[in-house]
């Protein structure tokens, strides 16, 4: 049965979508200032886990967009 969990790719896939540079600066600057904002005596841990997500996503595009500027293939 090659449907069951034990048979699926857990492998993770890379993301296709590659950012000029100044874009993905921006949005990673963007996104820092949010996660700096946050009052860490207040919020949950699902809003930190949620912003250290999205930290580590908008990395991802900038070292892609440097990548990519570099000419090579992340």
């Amino acid at each position: 049965m090659h449907t069951s969990i034990a048979y699926t790719d857990l492998a993770p896939t890379r993301p296709a979508f590659v950012p000029p540079l100044d874009i993905a600066r921006a949005q990673a600057r963007h996104v820092l200032d949010e996660a700096n904002a946050l009052d860490l005596d207040v919020v949950d841990s699902f809003v930190i886990a949620r912003e250290f997500g999205g930290l580590c996503e908008v990395l991802r595009q900038v070292l892609a967009a440097l990548d990519a500027e570099d000419g090579r293939h992340a």
